[in-house]
């Protein structure tokens, strides 16, 4: 559990951990130098299965990553500091883990409630979250075209595949878990309780959609997360995500290009990826020629077209992150 400054929550969020009915548990608590009695509210609860690491400045380390190393547990859920568990979550999810040796992780469905624990909506968060089961080139898919769709305290992991992935990638302060469900899809598959066991809780402010500002640093974090599938391995498997799109024959490189101008044009994110795919491209004398002879010169023609726009689009973003 990461936790900052949620003194009237974060109590309830351990407590919904410390009494589930799979016991076998260890709780850390990081708690990222807040500055309400969040602190004073973990240390206070007696429970010999918690153990809780105060860092003494905001953001100086990433706290799941520091938890993560400290983990024993063969599998790692991760709790927010305001969110709640039902009693009977984490033995759902370890037992169909455990049947499912080809899963990396498993989640469940989510319910939404306010800060009187009360069911809400009519809030951004409406729909965001995937309620049924995919395949894993599925989520995939989905993934890419339409971004972050689990809950990370609805999430339980392998730990021994997190840890192959890195964890958490630090540059990321919106987007680490999307990330690394992207890179947790590429060893297995996601699987998916169809029951709302984990209560995400949002309140006051959060209930309105993101500031400018957040939704600036995410069309950059979502690009950033895009980039993954140039990458491998996923840059050799995108003939089995996106058959409609790409060649089964294609090379890496020409698949990742082909994948980028079929999404060109479908939001900010996409065409911030288009645009550094085909800036690549034509970076390499031989990548372009290739590309030129494949697809014509009209790529390049509406690269420097959308290029002379992204800029101001990304400024004054009104687009969805």
């Amino acid at each position: 559990m990461a936790s900052f400054n949620h003194e009237a929550f974060v109590a309830t969020a351990a407590r919904s951990v410390l009494d589930q009915s799979f016991t076998d548990l260890e709780l850390i608590v990081v708690d990222d130098a807040s500055s309400d009695g969040t602190l004073a509210r973990v240390t206070s609860m007696n429970d010999p299965r918690l153990s809780v690491i105060p860092m003494t400045a905001n953001r100086a380390m990433n706290g799941r990553n520091l938890a993560l190393r400290q983990a024993r547990g063969r599998y790692v859920a991760f709790q927010n500091s305001d969110d709640v568990w039902a009693p009977g979550k984490l033995a759902q999810q370890i037992s169909l883990l455990s049947s499912r040796r080809d899963a990396a992780a498993c989640f469940t469905q989510v319910e939404v409630i306010g800060g009187d624990d009360q069911p809400v909506s009519g809030t951004f968060l409406d729909g965001l979250f995937r309620n049924d089961a995919l395949l894993r080139l599925e989520w995939l898919r989905l993934f890419f075209d339409a971004g972050n769709c689990l809950c990370i305290s609805s999430a339980v992991v392998r730990t021994d595949l997190v840890r192959r992935v890195g964890g958490f990638r630090g540059s990321l302060v919106q987007l680490s878990d999307y990330d690394l469900w992207v890179r947790l899809a590429t060893l297995g598959e996601l699987l998916m309780v169809e029951a709302p066991l984990t209560r995400m809780r949002h309140t006051g402010g959060n209930f309105g959609r993101p500031s400018p500002e957040g939704q600036r640093r995410s069309q950059i974090e979502h690009v950033d997360v895009l980039m993954r599938y140039a990458e491998f391995p996923l840059a050799r498997q995108l003939h089995r995500i996106f058959p409609d799109v790409v060649d089964r024959r294609a090379l890496p490189a020409e698949a990742v290009l082909a994948l980028a101008l079929s999404r060109r044009g479908r939001s900010l994110r996409h065409d911030l990826f288009a645009d550094r795919i085909v800036a690549r491209v034509l970076d390499d004398k031989a990548a372009r020629a290739r590309a030129v002879e494949r697809h014509g010169t009209g790529f390049i023609h509406d690269f420097l077209a959308v290029r002379a726009q992204l800029e101001t689009r990304l400024v004054s973003t009104g687009e969805a992150p």
